[in-house]
């Protein structure tokens, strides 16, 4: 069994603000038992940096590129990595996201041999995208982590359809998988209450062609023209790293329109989502388990999202929400109408949705679960 006492846990995550809006509570709850807790990552600023100390955290930073492939770049952030590594000397390593999982786990299969965790928060343009130069990715990463994957790692996923397809590419020999929905919400903080019915939907998301934006924008402009209105409210993280941003030029033209009502980057998510009837989500990559719609399913309120990975693991179709097919301006329309003209139906997919939550995303179970991998890899380790 995994001691708490005087145990190191490094985690290893692509970008600081991830982190914060994802793992902290997680990191708190370790840090809680005992844990000695470090975390590696890219610092854009101090600012979170200096919130994460405070809370007693020691944090290193690590240049990660997200959307890089310039191998001399690569190869000079594994290499600060495994310095970082060997200064902190972890008892576990917990790894999230691509990069991190790639890098760390290539360090440990060489050099150190430890129990490693690789959290994998849904797969992304890289195994969803036909498109040529994914095929080739998907190939090479998917031959990566056959190669790290080791009777002392563990592989966790946020929704079953990822660890699937992980188990049938070959990946997951050594009975290595294990499903944690989510993040983990605090029912207490994102607590229900009922829409105020105001006609108004909310987009909250970073801001990447994938998610779905412009999809969005184009159906409440098809309902327009058929007589019908609503207040559309967008909230998103402006993130560069990524080759499928959206171009800050298209997001000011939105925001100067009449069409959205352009929040930025909003902090107090659960006053955001409880000012608005529905939660729209029209994704078309493999996600995780979207935190956004975790939120609003437990402050009660309706989803509109689409029919992929990751959305139906928090969505199924007519009973908390809707599943509109993907980057389909008429299906994802269709459905905004039915619930914009259904006042009824709007309040029961809140009212089932936060029943869901409370059976199967509360952050306790997160911490449970989580916290019993840890300690099956530490037994498994040792053998």
């Amino acid at each position: 069994m995994l001691s708490n006492k005087s145990k190191t846990i490094a985690f290893v995550i692509n970008v600081d603000w991830y982190f914060r809006l994802h793992w902290l509570e997680r990191a708190e709850h370790f840090k809680s038992l005992g844990f000695d807790i470090h975390i590696v990552s890219s610092f854009s600023n101090d600012v979170i940096k200096n919130e994460l100390v405070a809370k007693g955290f020691t944090c290193h930073q690590l240049s990660v590129k997200r959307k890089s492939v310039n191998f001399f770049r690569e190869a000079t952030s594994t290499y600060r990595l495994k310095k970082i590594l060997d200064g902190i000397e972890p008892d576990l390593i917990h790894c999230v996201t691509i990069k991190p999982n790639i890098y760390t786990g290539l360090l440990n299969r060489f050099f150190y041999q430890k129990p490693i965790i690789y959290s994998v928060t849904g797969l992304g343009a890289v195994f969803s995208s036909g498109a040529m130069k994914f095929k080739f990715l998907k190939y090479f990463i998917a031959n990566i982590y056959r190669f790290i994957s080791c009777s002392k790692s563990r592989f966790i996923f946020e929704n079953s359809e990822d660890y699937e397809l992980f188990d049938e590419l070959g990946i997951l020999k050594y009975d290595n998988g294990r499903v944690i929905k989510g993040a983990g919400i605090d029912l207490t903080r994102f607590a229900p209450s009922l829409a105020p019915l105001n006609k108004s939907v909310l987009f909250g998301a970073r801001l990447l062609k994938e998610k779905g934006l412009e999809c969005l924008v184009q159906a409440k402009l098809e309902l327009e023209k058929q007589g019908m209105s609503f207040k559309l409210n967008i909230a998103g993280i402006i993130d560069d790293d990524v080759s499928s941003a959206i171009p800050l030029s298209q997001i000011k033209a939105w925001a100067s329109s009449p069409d959205i009502n352009w929040l930025g980057n909003v902090q107090d998510m659960p006053k955001l989502i409880k000012e608005n009837d529905i939660v729209c989500l029209p994704t078309t990559y493999g996600e995780g388990v979207p935190r956004i719609l975790i939120e609003a399913a437990s402050c009660q309120r309706a989803i509109i999202t689409t029919d992929v990975v990751g959305c139906r693991e928090i969505v199924s179709h007519n009973v908390n929400g809707f599943l509109a097919r993907p980057d389909d301006v008429v299906s994802l329309a269709s459905c905004l109408r039915t619930l914009l003209e259904s006042d009824e139906k709007t309040l029961e997919f809140g009212i089932q949705g936060r029943k869901k939550v409370e059976d199967e995303f509360s952050q306790e179970m997160v911490f449970e679960k989580t916290l019993k991998v840890y300690e099956e890899i530490s037994i498994s380790a040792v053998r």
